[in-house]
């Protein structure tokens, strides 16, 4: 008797649950229906010329949980320019319900050939082959790492998409990337209703001699087609030649080094020098691997299979017989400029302080200072040291570049510094500051920057060359430090500092460029003021003497007189004496007369000079006056300073003047003509100035008969410009980067521009260099704290030079000046720039030969050995059914196959299409 056997140890499978490719084909179903790829979908116009190649992109992407590390499924879209159909396009595009947009792309020949070089757009593979506009991608979430290698895999999601796209009526294609992501290797599938189109890629590494020629390849096609067409197939060939890659040496230059150059190394071409006509203290030049490849492509768009014959003995594909020939330029380009300024990014990062490259104290001891000085004294004495003249002799030159730790030597930081302040280092200075107007090239309103070859640019282009090739962030360190001696040198003997525009700190301008204009203001009120207390004395007796010949007299010159010896800050404020004695008059105010004597004349008083401040200054005294709100005393008090001032120098000018005489000079529009009942004509003040608690009521209440001689000073130079140096000389690496990358940014664009100026190609780059200077503009007047990305603009910027370096390119290659002109090659170029880096040479559609010069010139260098620089040729086979007649009731769909030869290799992808009508 047999055992007997539990069934309950034996496996029993659930075929009722969901399987892998169930559950895949749901998820994949979702995101087709959330993309809406249905029949609906799919109603557009006809591809044009090339737009495959030069439209932009939409891509959308989703993840599925297979396979472990997952699917990733892509949707590529054109983003194609909108285009109403005429009613005959509509009828012709009606004429097959069964044609879709797959459909007209591969039949499409104004698509068969993009650029032999790859655009910065990267653009897929599938749409280089087939030219569709729309296609699904399916591959590995990591294809390098877990890529599809085995039949049943393909197979799997084959199926799947295939499944898939019948249930949502999915009329786009889907593809599945197969073996190494490097093989560019894709299977696929489209459907339309009764047919099914089915996408093959097929490589060979030694194709048959047969396969490499259009006889033997047409005969392939016509074993491939699932169905026999009456008509002829079409034809797209085109063939790729290269040339000699080309090379212009360009070697770098970097200013104030003479040991950097690259003219030792060996690069292949002529030296070609980037001339200048100013200096810019940034280094210019190219890399020795800057390149430009240079490709020839001839293109026969479209023939019968019938009248063109190509095959190992003989081949009418010829450059001489090409319809269509253009030319290529593929450059690789770069910039030690752009190094320098990408380079330079990285300060931007550094926090640590100034001390801790060059050591604590290294400002060193001022040049005017005894050594044994207390510097209490030196923080409040106000008399200047005995000034130098214009010959600027100061002691104690070379203190300014000793005991400073860093990479450069005493000798190559003098250098540097008589670049910055030439009336200093007059035996070294090869770069004085140009007298004339940069209106042309500066518009305060634009960019916030500084001057062209003023201080701020000269010194932001040193730190960044010093950065890049004279020792890092220690030889930047190393100069700002220097620089910071220099400025307290000027002050302590009263100099100002060269390169930098008059006036009060303009606010259109950077914040480095304000700083160094309220230096110069601090030494322009010292001196003036040191003048003023040397003339006291003489003054004061020329008055005594006088005195007794004017006693009768009250005419404008006595009243001035009066002050012309004190000004503001000259001696301690006192408090006011209660005289009818005007003092401090400056004039009379033309005719005008106190209201309230009208025998006295108005008189305009002295008064202190504006305060100055800078831009950070006007920011914190904001924040402080919002912090404590409208209705706080002190406040009030720092709106009303200067108010206060004016206020009580009127007083002191004219003693028996009220708050009217004082609106009627200080703020005339707010001294009102009003007539009363009467119709007689009157004056009155204006609301603002009668409301009551105005302010205005209450600082003249509170002011008191003072003359300017005996006020308080509203600006204390000293105190000021001791603030400028002490704030340059604490910046951190990180605040110096934000201080200098504005200005340093604006010289490189005008370096370019003198650079294209002298190569008279100026007007070639004109939208790029407005462009630059319009989001350098932007970035300038950014309000945020911290700066915004800088990448886009310097990649424009290189974009620029790198154009540039083709152009040069472009010109040896077109035998400029001896085979052809300056301006045939600048319209040829702009070519270049507007079709993605290509030129015409031939286009015998239009003309019976080529432009006559580029097509006479490269022709030559084809015919020594044409077969040796054939790199590849391209043949595209189509065949459609007619779209008005159909064979059993079904319409023959397009057949499309491309073959790219590349020597003995071979590339076959093929788009099939069967019909499904009876399957």
């Amino acid at each position: 008797m047999a055992e007997e056997i539990d069934d309950n140890d034996f496996y029993r499978e659930n075929f009722s649950a969901d399987s892998d490719w169930e559950v895949f084909n749901a998820q994949l179903g979702e995101i087709l229906q959330k993309w809406d790829v249905s029949a609906e979908s799919d109603v557009g116009r006809g591809l044009r010329a090339e737009e495959i190649f030069l439209c932009k992109w939409k891509i959308q992407r989703e993840t599925l949980d297979m396979l472990r590390n997952g699917i990733e499924v892509e949707y590529y879209q054109a983003i194609l320019e909108e285009e109403e159909l005429s009613p005959q396009e509509e009828t012709k595009e009606t004429t097959c319900l069964q044609r879709t947009n797959c459909h007209h792309d591969l039949m499409s020949t104004g698509n068969s050939f993009g650029p032999p070089i790859r655009s910065s757009q990267d653009l897929h593979i599938l749409a280089r082959i087939y030219g569709l506009r729309r296609f699904i991608v399916l591959h590995p979430v990591n294809p390098n790492l877990n890529y599809m290698k085995s039949t049943s895999e393909f197979n799997f999601f084959l199926s799947a998409a295939a499944v898939v796209a019948a249930e949502v009526q999915s009329v786009v294609p889907i593809f599945v990337q197969i073996y190494d992501p490097k093989w560019n290797f894709y299977t696929g599938v489209a459907l339309a209703p009764a047919l099914r189109t089915n996408f093959r890629l097929v490589g060979l590494e030694k194709a048959p001699s047969e396969c490499r020629f259009l006889m033997g390849l047409l005969t392939l096609f016509r074993e491939k087609v699932p169905t026999s067409y009456s008509q002829a197939a079409k034809i797209s060939v085109c063939t790729t030649y290269a040339l000699d890659t080309m090379r212009i040496r360009m070697p770098m230059y970097v200013p104030f080094d003479h040991g950097l150059s690259s003219e030792d190394i060996v690069v292949d071409g002529e030296v070609s020098q980037l001339e200048l006509q100013q200096f810019f203290a940034l280094p210019h030049g190219y890399t020795p691997e800057s390149r430009t490849e240079i490709y020839l492509v001839y293109t026969w768009p479209e023939l019968s299979e019938h009248v063109a014959f190509d095959s190992e003995q003989r081949t009418d594909f010829v450059p001489s017989k090409a319809p269509l020939g253009k030319v290529y330029l593929s450059v690789e380009a770069s910039s030690y400029l752009s190094c320098c300024l990408r380079d330079y990014q990285s300060v931007g990062g550094v926090t640590r302080s100034l001390e801790s490259y060059v050591g604590r104290n290294f400002s060193g001891v001022s040049s005017g200072a005894e050594a044994g000085a207390n510097p209490l004294d030196r923080i409040t004495e106000h008399k200047l040291k005995q000034r130098r003249e214009r010959s600027y002799e100061l002691p104690s030159q070379a203190g300014l570049t000793k005991r400073l730790p860093g990479p450069m030597t005493e000798s190559e930081l003098s250098e540097l510094l008589a670049y910055l302040f030439p009336d200093m280092h007059p035996e070294m200075a090869l770069y004085p500051y140009a007298k004339k107007s940069f209106k042309d090239k500066f518009d305060p309103m634009r960019i916030k920057s500084a001057v062209p070859d003023s201080l701020v640019c000269r010194l932001s282009c040193l730190l960044a060359t010093c950065h890049a090739h004279l020792g890092s962030v220690e030889g930047m360190a190393q100069l700002w430090a220097a620089f910071t001696r220099q400025l307290r040198l000027l002050w302590d003997n009263s100099l100002l500092v060269p390169g930098i525009s008059t006036g009060f700190p303009d606010t259109r301008t950077c914040l480095l460029h304000q700083k160094l204009q309220m230096l110069n203001v601090c030494v322009e009120r010292r001196v003036q003021r040191e003048a003023n207390s040397k003339r006291k004395p003489q003054a004061v007796e020329r008055k005594a003497n006088s005195e007794e010949e004017d006693e009768e007299e009250d005419d404008d010159e006595g009243e001035f007189f009066d002050c012309d010896d004190l000004t503001a800050g000259s001696g301690p404020p006192i408090k006011p004496v209660l005289s009818l004695k005007p003092e401090g008059r400056l004039r009379r105010l033309n005719d005008e007369r106190l209201l309230e004597e009208p025998e006295e004349y108005l008189y305009i008083p002295e008064t202190q000079e504006p305060v100055p401040k800078t831009e950070d200054q006007l920011q914190d005294d904001a924040e402080v006056m919002l912090k404590l709100g409208p209705g706080s005393g002190l406040t009030t008090q720092m709106m009303c300073t200067s108010l206060l001032s004016d206020m009580e120098a009127f007083k002191a000018a004219n003693p028996r003047g009220i708050m009217e005489d004082f609106i009627r000079w200080y703020s005339p529009k707010d001294w009102e003509e009003v007539t009363d009942e009467l119709g007689q004509v009157k004056h009155q003040l204006s609301v603002r100035m009668t409301t009551e608690g105005n302010t205005w009521q209450k600082v003249w209440e509170q002011a008191q008969a003072v003359p300017v001689s005996r006020q308080k000073r509203l600006f204390d130079d000293t105190n000021e410009a001791l603030k400028v140096l002490h704030y340059l000389e604490t910046r951190k690496m990180h605040e110096i980067y934000n201080l200098t990358i504005v200005p340093l940014l604006h010289s490189a664009i005008l370096k370019l521009i003198d650079i294209l100026s002298n190569a008279k190609v100026e007007d070639l780059f004109s939208s790029q260099i407005e462009q630059l200077l319009t989001d350098l503009c932007r970035l300038s007047r950014s309000h945020t704290d911290e700066l915004p990305s800088l990448k886009p603009l310097l990649d424009d910027l290189a974009e620029l030079e790198r154009r540039f370096y083709q152009f040069k390119c472009f010109e040896r290659l077109s035998g400029c000046p001896k085979r052809s002109s300056l301006s045939q090659v600048k319209l040829q170029f702009e070519e270049i720039l507007l079709k993605e880096n290509c030129c015409t040479i031939v286009n015998r559609r239009l003309t019976a030969a080529g432009d006559g010069t580029l097509y006479d010139i490269l022709i030559p260098k084809l015919e020594k050995d044409m077969a040796d620089r054939l790199i590849s040729k391209d043949y595209v086979i189509r065949l459609d059914g007619d779209t008005k007649s159909t064979e059993k009731g079904l319409y023959l769909g397009p057949q499309f196959m491309r073959a790219i030869v590349t020597g003995e290799k071979l590339r076959l992808c093929g788009a099939f299409t069967e019909s499904t009508a009876f399957v």
